[in-house]
This record gives structure tokens, sequence and C-alpha cells, in this order.
């Protein structure tokens, strides 16, 4: 799973990437501090990790791992290729999802591009240009495309079809996602060109204290086919800086509720994305998190591991993660028959826990 952080100039993309991956990339009061990309790879706690390898005395343990990019801020015109734009958008579009980072915060020490506080406004004004760039994107695609439809093929006339209902879509100022929903060969050739307002997007006011997000964000976010969440980045930052043990008393003191800081971030892109946790782990010498879309097959499953796995895939053993620590071992599960043997349709669920059988 890779996130894309992607807002006005000091909204607090790097702040917020920082705070996720445990980096220390600079952070100023300025503009376009980021010019170049930052990529850092965030650990996804999780402790049922630990209790399986706790229970069958595991010594390393390899949590699930998210890649977060961040971009250049964006500023008027990027929707079109101007200043860092392109580059920004362009690395964007290899993103799984995208979060909106919309400045919620009144420091006065640290500018707006427009001199006013209006995250609402902000997140159109990045939509806006996330949208000329699809547009601009499918409106090329389509004049490619009608060649070949003029040629009779099949399937290019029907790809025509699918990208003059997109474009007339996003003309209209709508994201991809929207139409996509409902319309499977938009949704198809949108993922196919990467499409930004295609992205599943997570829209994250930046507060200056813990709370809801603005109510106009959440009108927005709904209106754009996505979610709205808060939080306040630099007082997360600071407790992230502290003795952990102080910093969970502070948490509780301010009441800021389990599910906060990075984690919170990590879970949103969690749900965004509709990924469901397998582990593998039947003993030493390391049990293992995997993160898999929902839905997905024992044998795909298996791909995510190795690419070996799948194509020679035989059978998986399976018994969820509970059963497991409560039976102490993968021996002990397969002796009292709590091992299931499942073939390569078999989907994942959540909290499996695999042993997969291969041969190349």
């Amino acid at each position: 799973m890779e996130l894309g952080l992607v807002g006005l100039a000091n909204a607090g993309k790097t702040a917020l990437f920082n705070l996720v991956t445990g980096s220390a990339a600079e952070v100023a009061p300025y503009p376009l501090t980021t010019r170049e990309p930052l990529r850092a790879v965030a650990e996804v706690p999780d402790p049922r990790l630990d209790a399986i390898a706790d229970a069958q005395d595991i010594p390393r343990r390899v949590p699930a791992q998210v890649q977060v990019v961040d971009i250049a801020g964006l500023g008027e015109g990027a929707g079109r290729g101007e200043g860092l734009g392109g580059a920004a958008l362009g690395r964007l579009r290899q993103t799984d999802a995208v979060v909106h980072v919309v400045r919620a915060f009144a420091n006065a020490e640290v500018p707006h591009p427009s001199e006013r506080i209006d995250p609402a406004a902000d997140a159109e004004a990045v939509d806006l240009e996330l949208t000329v760039a699809d547009r601009e994107q499918s409106a090329r695609r389509a004049e490619r495309t009608a060649k070949a439809a003029r040629a009779g093929e099949a399937a290019a006339k029907a790809e025509l079809a699918a990208l003059e209902r997109l474009v007339a879509h996003l003309d209209e100022g709508r994201p991809a996602r929207t139409l996509a929903a409902d319309d499977a060969a938009v949704a198809a050739v949108a993922a196919d060109m990467g499409l930004l307002t295609a992205k599943p997007v997570l829209y994250l006011a930046n507060v200056d204290d813990p709370g809801d997000p603005p109510p106009a964000l959440v009108e927005h976010a709904a209106a754009q086919g996505g979610e709205a969440m808060a939080l306040a980045v630099g007082l997360e930052l600071e407790l992230a800086g502290m003795d952990p043990e102080e910093a969970a008393e502070l948490a509780a003191e301010m009441e800021l509720g389990s599910e906060r800081g990075a984690p919170a971030v990590v879970a949103a892109g969690y749900r965004l994305l509709d990924l469901v946790t397998f582990f593998t782990g039947s003993g030493p010498p390391e049990a293992r998190a995997w993160p898999i879309r929902r839905g997905l097959t024992a044998d795909r499953a298996a791909g995510r591991i190795h690419s070996d796995m799948e194509r020679g895939f035989i059978r998986a053993e399976v018994i969820g993660w509970r059963e497991l620590v409560e039976t102490g071992s993968f021996a002990r599960a397969r002796e009292t028959a709590k091992v299931r043997i499942e073939g390569r349709d078999y989907v994942v669920q959540e909290g499996d826990v695999m042993q997969i059988r291969f041969n190349v």
C-alpha cells in the first residue's frame, strides 16, 4: 500500500509524513520546502502479530508496511503541469490512495498561500487541479482511441464510449471516482490511467486541537466520494517525541482516544483500500503480517509472499489467529483438527494465519 500526501503549500504534509514514518524531513514556515518527492516506510502496529509470535516463541516479528510519499505543495496551474505540478502529479499517479492534507490550524507564523484559513476552499482548489489534470489526460487518450475506433476495433469503440462519459463527468468538475463507482468500464480505464480523482481519498484536516473535522470539509469529502478526519499533527509530533509512558499519560489526560496519531492515519488508509491482514508464522524464524485487498483468494495471497508460491500453489493450511494463540502452536492445532485445508479459491479472511504448500 502506498499513500500519497497532497495539499496546498504549508498545509502540514511534511509534518504528517514525519509523524507517520518517523522521518525527520525539513519542515519550515515557507512554501515549497518539499520540492522533490519524499518517500519512506511506516510500520503498521498490530498486537495480533506479537500474540502469534509470543505463543510460539518466534523471535522475529515483521509487521506490515505502508509506503508514504510526500509531494510538493500544489498551486494554481498544477493540473496543467505548471511549476512543480507536472512532476508532482506524475508521482501521485503511482500511489494507491491519496491523503489530502488540508490546513485547519491558525498559526500566524506559517503563512497561507491565500492569506486565509478556509479548509473547504483549500480542498476545492486542490481538487480542481487534480480534475484538470485528469481531464487533460483522459481527453488525450480519447483522441488516440478514436483512431482505432474509426478503424472498426470493437474494444476501442467500447473504451472510447467510456472515455467520453468520463470526460463529460470531469468537465462538470466531478471526480472520476463518483462515476467509476457505478460504471465498470469507466472504472477500468480510470485505473489503467492512474487517474488522480479515481483514487480513494482521505481529507485530513490538520487542526490546532483534537476534535472533529470542519463540517464544510466533511460535506466536501462526501461530495467527492471520500472520507474526512481531523488530526492535530503538531501535537501528535510532540507526543511522538516524548517518553512513551509520559506521552500515553498526557494523551489520556487530553482524552485523545485509543486510535490517534500515526496508527489512525494508517487505519484510515486500510479502510480506503479495503485491506485485510493475514499472517504467516507457524514457527521460527519469523512471524509476518501481510496486507491484501479484501476478497483475494488463497493462491493470489500466496503470490503476495512470493510469485513461486502462487505459480506452484497446492493448498493452504489455515487457522484463525485467536485459535492459534489459544492452542499454542501450529503443530498442536493440527493435532486437534483446528487447522483447515483450503484450496486456491478460498477467500482469505481478516486475521487468518496461513501456511502455504506449493511445488515449483
